[in-house]
């Protein structure tokens, strides 16, 4: 009887010392290995800006091109708003934009007052289907200088800019409201 309590006296304390292992091997999993695992998996999910959208002028608008054309020639910035005409040549296109201010996504916000018009020069081809009159666009690209033109009989100077890049905006389809009545689970008509 005496050799079993030392058998069971042995196991217990072997099974201590496992007990203990496992705990420290558990907390050092949980102080390191599972910080480095949320800062990789958190590094896995950041976004990198487009080379073409970095060094933005955030404060360059359409009024500081006009005030000062020259000056401001080079700058690279990113304006958007409603297309109101397109013209397709062979080397290039050539939008005229009604400016609007941009929400943080880069996005025309539609709900405040224009800043003007500008013009937006694309080398090559723009398709006109894709960039038709009343769809919303935002271009990145630098200001080259103003240009005179006409809105109808008026004079109009328009602010240019070579376009680096583009992003035409879905259309909003306003959702039609459907009354629906239902009873039960998963039961409607």
């Amino acid at each position: 009887m005496g050799t079993m309590t030392g058998r069971a006296s042995d196991h217990e304390s072997r099974s201590r010392r496992v007990q203990a292992v496992n705990r420290l091997a558990i907390r050092t999993w949980i102080r390191r290995v599972m910080p480095a695992c949320v800062v990789a998996g958190l590094a896995g999910c950041a976004l990198h800006p487009r080379p073409e959208a970095t060094h933005i002028d955030r404060h360059m608008d359409l009024q500081a091109v006009l005030a000062h054309p020259r000056r401001t020639r080079g700058a690279r910035v990113r304006w958007g708003g409603m297309i109101v005409q397109d013209s397709v040549g062979p080397a290039h296109s050539t939008l005229t934009i009604l400016a609007y201010p941009l929400n943080g996504r880069g996005r025309p916000r539609l709900s405040r007052i224009p800043e003007g018009r500008f013009q937006a020069v694309a080398p090559g081809y723009l398709d006109p289907i894709l960039f038709a009159r009343g769809r919303l666009v935002t271009v990145v690209g630098t200001v080259m200088g103003t240009r005179p033109g006409l809105i109808g009989q008026a004079r109009y100077i328009y602010p240019r800019v070579q376009v680096l890049a583009t992003h035409v905006w879905r259309l909003y389809r306003p959702r039609r409201r459907r009354w629906r009545f239902g009873f039960g689970i998963g039961v409607g008509l």
